[in-house]
């Protein structure tokens, strides 16, 4: 009868500890339905009592590396520290229960890699992947100046508001930090304002693949540290796809995209990509795990792209119907001169000073930013196997 129980517990589907029935309550809020379901988690619809919507995303404690969530809900504190922001979620409540881990967060719509399967020959319009990219650059380049990078850009890893939320539906939107890695620390806890600073989190000799083979960076290939220019540069093979496809889009085997991205010339990665975007890859061959990317180089490239195509910051995306509401305000990343790409929050350039690693993590913060150490990071179901 021990074997049998034995045999029962080990054949348990780790998801049952997140699949909940409608009407099960946390907190204030109460499921409504099932919104999305994946390998290692549930995504609900839940409501309050006064009407507000949101996603609750819920990961079982029970599959291999445990759940992400709480270097999720991390994250998005810390960047919504001042509060809510564009291009980023809202976190509304996060909990840790026996089986589970859950956050509830805005509600969004549909990501790009669902918008772009849905478009006429599967790729968007350059008028419209040019106004994505800019908000995709407003994200990371948000998410880089608190100190994080992502480390799994994706097209599933954007998403558009809520088209119930005026303020928010045109908005894109960086999610799923379950891979992200702090690389600088503000310094200086016990120190005014006037004598904090940023300091890079020392870069490892090498580091194991994390992210999404389709789309991670070159430097990624060569097991190399990940820094800001490598969310950069996934970003780009992103927009690519966008377009129409990567050099490598077909291909499984994981030592040939390897190899593509190592040795292929930067005009054959750009074939199809208008002119003006020429400038990027060798900006970006540049730089290195400390160096800043030029956003604001990236940003007017951008902006070239879409001012060639006839369009402006308020022309429809290729999924709209119609026109955007006229009495929703601007959004930052609309200004054309750029400005907000060209602010440097954090001023690091270089490795912290020989001897001190000041930017690695400290006190409350430790367990949650070692996302490369640590079962319940989840980093290895999450990052070592990903395929195209």
């Amino acid at each position: 009868m021990a074997n049998e129980n034995d045999k029962k517990d080990e054949e348990k589907d780790p998801m049952d500890n997140v699949r909940f029935k409608e009407g099960k309550h946390f907190g204030q809020w109460t499921i409504e339905k099932t919104l999305d379901e994946g390998g290692f988690g549930q995504v609900y619809l839940v409501k309050t009592k006064d009407g507000k919507r949101a996603a609750l995303k819920a990961e079982s404690n029970d599959v291999e590396g445990g759940s992400a969530i709480k270097l999720e809900q991390m994250i998005l504190k810390k960047l919504n520290k001042n509060g809510p922001v564009p291009h980023v979620p809202e976190l509304f409540a996060s909990a840790k229960r026996k089986k589970y881990c859950y956050m509830i967060m805005t509600l969004l719509g549909e990501n790009l890699k669902s918008l772009k399967a849905k478009q006429k020959k599967e790729r968007f319009t350059r008028g419209t992947w040019s106004r994505v990219g800019i908000q995709c650059l407003y994200a990371l380049k948000y998410m880089h100046d608190c100190g994080f990078v992502h480390r799994d850009i994706k097209p599933q890893n954007f998403m558009l508001g809520n088209e119930d939320d005026k303020e928010r539906a045109r908005i894109v939107h960086v999610l799923d930090f379950g891979l992200a890695r702090q690389f600088a620390k503000y310094v200086g806890e016990f120190l005014s304002e006037d004598t904090k600073k940023w300091s890079a989190r020392r870069a490892r000799g090498t580091a194991e693949f994390r992210g999404t083979l389709r789309y991670t960076s070159p430097n990624v290939c060569m097991r190399m540290e990940q820094g800001r220019v490598d969310d950069v540069w996934s970003l780009l093979f992103v927009l690519i796809e966008l377009n129409g496809g990567l050099p490598w889009q077909t291909v499984q085997k994981r030592e040939e995209v390897e190899a593509m991205k190592i040795t292929m010339p930067d005009r054959d990665v750009m074939l199809n990509m208008p002119t003006c975007m020429g400038g990027v890859i060798p900006h970006l061959r540049t730089l290195h795990y400390y160096t800043r990317p030029d956003y604001h180089l990236i940003f007017k490239a951008l902006w070239q792209v879409m001012l060639n195509e006839g369009q402006t910051p308020r022309s429809r995306f290729d999924w709209e119907t119609k026109n955007p509401d006229p009495s929703i305000a601007p959004s930052d990343w609309e200004n054309p001169d750029g400005r907000y790409f060209k602010l440097d929050e954090i001023g690091i350039n270089g490795p912290p000073p020989t001897g001190k690693d000041a930017g690695e993590s400290t006190h409350a913060d430790a367990d949650a930013l070692k996302s490369d150490k640590g079962k319940s990071l989840n980093t290895k179901r999450k990052s070592e196997m990903k395929k195209i």
